[in-house]
């Protein structure tokens, strides 16, 4: 999916957008749910050709955007895309977002299509992740929701959820349901020099950062 907006298609696209807003109002643009925004990035194309500029991406359509200095945006599916990289504002951090072909998590299916993951570190072992919201028809925001609305005005609220996946050297993503014991059934004979390298270093499978540093650990060995 690649959509070029030039000066001519701005208008009929904007007035497109408006009549999808009663579906995003009060998150469209919130970092970190449906929408995230990066003042640069490079987004490079499975044929190799690449583009620069301001980087948006929406997880749960799974469509990253790139706007070039002349105003230009162009929206890409992960089917035409290999990689997109950004940096994160404050620290400088880059995040690589990688298209992969994953059967949705369906053990017994072999059909397969292209989706983004950010991928978090690299080796034997490679953690990824991806983030969805999901709407539940409820008046209001749960504890770890925000308030929403559907296209008919009616409250609904939103739930969001990261996942973490293990992205194995034939391609093979394995869903970690449970972290620390799916990770350890990959780690094999490894598992107890693992085990012990997390507890002595006081390691929080559930922190983000030091679950990494566990598995890189582990792709050390």
């Amino acid at each position: 999916m690649k959509k070029l907006l030039t000066k001519g298609t701005a208008r009929p696209v904007m007035l497109l957008l408006l009549s999808f807003w009663p579906l995003f109002a009060h998150g469209q643009y919130r970092d970190g749910y449906d929408v995230q925004e990066w003042h640069h990035g490079r987004v490079i194309l499975a044929s190799g050709d690449s583009l620069e500029g301001a980087v948006v991406y929406h997880p749960n359509m799974d469509v990253v955007q790139v706007e070039a200095k002349d105003g230009a945006v162009s929206s890409f599916s992960p089917v035409n895309v290999s990689h997109f990289i950004v940096r994160d504002t404050h620290s400088g951090k880059p995040h690589i977002f990688r298209s992969l072909f994953w059967n949705q998590g369906q053990v017994d299916s072999d059909f397969k299509k292209p989706v983004f993951f950010e991928q978090l570190n690299h080796g034997t072992i490679s953690l990824i992740k991806r983030q969805i919201v999901k709407g539940k028809n409820d008046s209001y925001a749960g504890a770890n929701g925000v308030e929403n609305y559907n296209a008919l005005g009616q409250s609904i609220s939103e739930e969001y959820k990261e996942t973490y996946y293990a992205l194995l050297p034939d391609g093979e993503i394995v869903t970690l349901r449970k972290i620390q014991r799916d990770l350890h059934r990959l780690f094999g004979d490894k598992s107890d020099v693992v085990r012990k390298f997390a507890r002595s270093n006081k390691l929080d499978y559930n922190k983000p950062h030091e679950l990494v540093t566990i598995v890189n650990y582990f792709n050390t060995l």
